[in-house]
C-alpha cells in the first residue's frame, strides 16, 4: 500500500524526471537548430510559413530522440531524486523509520514500468511513421532535395544475391543504378545492372533502362556471356529498401518479424528482434548500476557519484553498441550480442545496489 512517505517520494521524482525530459530535449533542439538555421532559410521556399515547418521537423524528430534518451533521462531523475532528499536529511530520515534504500526508492522503480510500457509504445506505434515523415523534411529542409535521395543501400535478398541500388529516390521510387550479383541454380556468377531501375508489382521485380546482364562460368577460364537485361526479378521492393536504411528505432517490432522471415540470413534483423526487448530493459539496468555511486556518498561528494554513475553508463552504451555492431557482422551469435550486455550489467547492478544497501 501506498503511503505518505511512497506518494513523496513519487512526486519528487516525476518532477525531476520532467526536469530532465526538458533539458535533454532543449539541448538537443536549441544545438541542433542553431547548427542548421542558414540551410533552414536558404532551402525554405518562398511564401511558406517558416516556423511551422520547422516545427513540423522538430516535431517529427522527437520520438527517435526520445527513445535515444530514455535511459539517461530516467536515471539523472533518479539521482536528482536521491540528491534532493539527502540534502535536507531526508533520505537519512526515511532510512531511521526502519526501510532499507531500495523501500525508501520503491515509488522509482514503480514507476519505471509506465516508463518502459510508454517506450514501447512509442517505439511501435509513433516512431516507425515519424521517422519516414522526419527523413523527408531533413532531406528538403537540409539538403534542397523535394524528391528524398538515398546514396546507398545494400543487402541481400531471400536468394542470397548482392543487391546493390545507388541514388534510391524515395519518393518516385527510382533507383539511378542498380547492380544484383549472385549464383544461380547452375552454380555461375551472374552480375545485372542497369539504370533507372523501377519497381513492377506485377512482375514483382525492377525493370531496368541500358540493363546488361554477365554470367561466369567458374574455373573454366571462358569469356563471359553478356546480354541485354531489361528486368530483374527479386523480392526486394521499394519499402525493403527504405526497412533497410531507417535506424533500429524506427523500426516496429512487427516490421523487425516481418524481415527476419523474409530474409533469415541476415543477422541484423535477427539482433533486432532481442533487441527491441533488452533495449526498455536498458531503463531499469542504468537505474540499478548509476544508484549505488549516489547513495554510497556523502551529500557534499554527490556529484562525484553522478560524474561516475554517468561514466559507468556510457561504458555500458558503448558496450551494448559494440556487441550490437558485432551481431550484425556476423562475429557474434544475435542472441549473444542483444543479451550478453543486459545480463552482466543487471548482475553488476544487483550486487552494487546491495553493497550500497548494506
Amino acid at each position: 500500500m501506498m503511503g505518505r512517505m511512497d506518494r513523496y517520494v513519487g512526486k519528487t521524482f516525476l518532477t525531476s524526471w520532467f526536469v530532465s525530459l526538458v533539458f535533454f530535449v532543449g539541448l538537443f533542439g536549441i544545438v541542433d537548430f542553431f547548427g542548421n538555421i542558414d540551410h533552414f532559410f536558404d532551402n525554405l521556399k518562398e511564401g511558406e510559413n517558416s516556423l511551422a515547418v520547422i516545427g513540423r521537423f522538430y516535431l517529427y524528430q522527437m520520438p527517435s530522440l526520445f527513445l535515444n534518451v530514455a535511459p539517461f533521462i530516467m536515471l539523472m531523475a533518479t539521482l536528482f531524486t536521491i540528491m534532493r532528499l539527502q540534502r535536507h536529511n531526508e533520505f537519512m530520515a526515511m532510512l531511521l523509520t526502519g526501510r532499507s534504500s531500495r523501500r525508501v526508492l520503491a515509488p522509482i522503480f514503480a514507476l519505471l514500468l509506465p516508463f518502459m510500457a510508454g517506450m514501447v509504445w512509442v517505439q511501435e506505434s509513433v516512431a516507425p511513421d515519424f521517422s519516414v515523415e522526419r527523413e523527408k523534411l531533413e532531406a528538403r529542409l537540409l539538403h534542397d532535395e523535394t524528391d528524398w535521395t538515398i546514396s546507398s543501400i545494400d543487402m541481400k535478398d531471400a536468394n542470397d544475391r548482392q543487391f546493390s541500388a545507388r541514388g534510391f529516390h524515395v519518393e518516385s521510387g527510382v533507383i539511378e543504378k542498380l547492380y544484383v550479383s549472385g549464383r544461380d541454380a547452375l552454380g555461375r556468377n551472374i552480375g545485372i545492372e542497369g539504370d533507372d531501375a523501377i519497381y513492377d508489382e506485377g512482375g514483382k521485380g525492377w525493370r531496368l533502362r541500358n540493363g546488361r546482364s554477365e554470367i561466369r562460368k567458374l574455373g573454366t577460364g571462358e569469356d563471359p556471356i553478356v546480354e541485354e537485361a531489361a528486368f530483374i526479378q527479386t523480392d526486394i521492393r521499394p519499402e525493403d529498401l527504405l526497412s533497410e536504411y531507417r535506424e533500429p528505432f524506427d523500426l516496429s517490432y512487427g516490421e523487425v518479424l516481418e524481415r527476419s522471415a523474409r530474409y533469415p540470413h541476415a543477422p541484423s534483423y535477427r539482433l533486432l528482434r532481442h533487441y527491441h526487448v533488452t533495449y526498455p530493459l536498458s531503463v531499469l539496468l542504468l537505474v540499478i548500476l548509476g544508484v549505488p555511486f549516489v547513495l554510497k556518498q556523502q551529500p557534499r561528494n554527490n556529484l562525484m557519484g553522478v560524474g561516475i554513475s554517468i561514466l559507468l553508463c556510457l561504458g555500458f552504451l558503448i558496450i551494448t553498441a559494440t556487441a550490437r555492431d558485432l551481431g550484425n557482422r556476423g562475429f557474434v551469435s544475435p542472441v549473444l550480442a542483444a543479451w550478453l550486455p543486459v545480463i552482466v550489467a543487471g548482475s553488476l547492478g544487483v550486487v552494487l545496489l546491495d553493497a550500497a544497501d548494506n
